[in-house]
């Protein structure tokens, strides 16, 4: 049986794809602020993709980080 690599609170880069693509699912989209909110729908975490870096070109490599509810809420304006 295949166990489920545990991930930690921020991934970046390839790794951070690689999560997202296996377990999570896009929620919201703020294209002002360059940001991505999605959901894993087996533990109901929240996380949100930014692209730190706006100097290079396209924002960078992502940045895939945990975030709570509360916070998904107030930063991607979810009633």
């Amino acid at each position: 049986m295949s166990e489920e690599p545990r991930a930690k609170d921020c991934l970046e880069g390839n790794e951070g794809q690689k999560f997202a693509k296996n377990n999570l699912v896009q929620v919201q989209v703020d294209d002002v602020n360059w940001r991505v909110l999605h959901r894993n729908p087996k533990t109901g975490e929240y996380w949100e993709e930014s692209f730190p870096e706006s100097e290079l070109h396209g924002g960078g490599p992502p940045v895939f980080k945990k975030i709570s509810e509360e916070e998904a809420k107030r930063k991607f304006d979810m009633s």
